[in-house]
């Protein structure tokens, strides 16, 4: 084999070992850009359930701080509705002890 040969053959080989080497980068890349978007869609899903949860969490709360609010107004409601009851008791019974009743089986009492 001449030297022009030998040049060749290991131009050659050369070529082949840096052809060889571009695939194996190509396809490693190719693999990690698989893994990427397999990290990234994950990642998505993650924050829109986080997302789906804090909503879901918020309306939770809303509704309770709602009904507690709602529990608080009938609360007062009601407090004020035995307060006008009692006063209108206690001007009752002051007319009751005020006042002279008939009776028609009994005559009149006071």
């Amino acid at each position: 084999m001449t030297t022009n040969q030998q040049h060749l053959a290991l131009a050659a080989a050369g070529l082949a070992v840096l052809a060889v080497g571009a695939g194996r980068v190509w396809w490693q890349l190719r693999a990690l850009q698989k893994v990427l978007r397999a990290e990234r869609a994950a990642a998505l899903l993650t924050d829109a359930a986080h997302h789906r949860d804090m909503e879901a969490f918020r309306a939770r709360v809303a509704r309770a701080v709602a009904e507690q609010q709602a529990a608080l107004e009938f609360t007062a409601r009601v407090t004020a509705d035995l307060a006008v009851m009692a006063a209108a008791d206690e001007v009752v019974a002051a007319e009751l002890a005020r006042t002279t009743h008939h009776n028609p089986q009994e005559g009149d009492t006071q």
